[in-house]
């Protein structure tokens, strides 16, 4: 019998024991931005290639990265519409495990929940698998954990993953290269030379829209790459941290003097934005400690504090935007 005849549901297996749909929306995932994790010593790095094609689209609207808890970020590939269902379900259960147990949720235990949701979309007639990877990463009571998600519901924990455009080229790198106990700036260097790889082969008007996430004790930084010069930029700021002595005991104190006068410039800054309650302002104050940690604060991360809602976070992005 023709192949065809097997490829209409995911509920039907081939004579091999193929399922096709599963198949093809692996094949949905390979065409998607190349997406990167790669663990290090006391954290996760991941990259994200958003592929812009258009002068016109507004790159900040396009989201490959998407932080599910302070501790827990997931990166995508394929059908992003899709991933973002996927997403809003794993956040849902973030919240639920931390009201239940009154602690940080389990990054294994998430992602065996999401992996379920994959596999029951093989099983009935009426739905498609979902047409996206995710590799999830975050930190738990147990430690800095990666996973790595696939359609059909199979997950594995890894120490490094790829997905999307360009991953075969990726994971061959990653297996000769990668390295356990690796300090945050040598798995910056090799996300870069990984990225350099693969968009190598794209035109360079096409090589922007790169972003690295770090996750870290500290929180999660981004790192954007709008132009090719960003990647020598970041490699010699990279290598130049590497030689560096680590700071002298009396360079601590003097950060510790100066922490007044950034709570100062926070509180000025909010300020001059319009509608935060009293409420908000202590709350933005007490988590974010200065200036700069709000610089770095996601949507998500506003909407989570008591008296800031969507509008008002709308506000302080743009107002953060502007200082830049």
């Amino acid at each position: 019998m023709e192949k065809d005849h097997y490829d209409q549901a995911a509920t039907v297996f081939s004579p091999e024991g193929r399922v096709y749909q599963v198949e093809y929306a692996r094949e949905a995932i390979k065409r998607g931005g190349l997406a990167l994790g790669i663990t290090f010593k006391n954290g996760i790095l991941f990259t994200i290639d958003k592929s812009i094609f258009s002068p016109l689209i507004e790159e900040k609207n396009l989201e490959k990265f998407f932080k599910i808890t302070s501790d827990v970020g997931a990166v995508a590939s394929g059908l992003i519409a899709d991933a973002r269902v996927l997403i809003d379900i794993l956040r849902e259960k973030a919240q639920e495990e931390s009201k239940k147990y009154g602690e940080k949720p389990d990054i294994r235990n998430l992602v065996l929940w999401i992996s379920k949701i994959y596999e029951v979309y093989t099983r009935y007639e009426g739905v498609r698998p979902f047409g996206t990877a995710l590799i999830i990463g975050g930190k738990d009571p147990t430690g800095y954990h990666l996973y790595e998600t696939d359609p059909s519901g199979v997950f594995h924990e890894r120490t490094a993953a790829a997905i999307g455009k360009g991953a075969q080229k990726a994971v061959e790198i990653l297996e000769t290269t990668f390295k356990a106990g690796m300090t945050k700036e040598q798995a910056i260097q090799m996300a870069l030379g990984i990225l350099k790889e693969t968009l190598a082969e794209r035109p360079k008007d096409d090589q922007k829209g790169e972003e690295i996430h770090i996750l870290t004790d500290d929180g999660f930084e981004r790192i954007d790459l709008d132009d090719p010069k960003d990647f020598d930029k970041l490699i010699k700021s990279v290598t130049t941290k590497k030689t560096k002595s680590k700071p002298a005991p009396k360079k601590k104190a003097v950060e510790k003097k100066k922490a007044p006068a950034t709570d100062k410039q926070l509180k000025e800054f909010l300020d001059t934005v319009p509608k935060i309650s009293p409420d908000g302002k202590k709350e933005l104050v007490k988590r974010f400690k200065d200036l700069d940690g709000l610089k770095k604060a996601y949507f998500d991360e506003l909407m989570e504090i008591k008296g800031i809602g969507k509008a008002t976070a709308e506000r302080i992005i743009k107002a953060i935007e502007a200082l830049k």
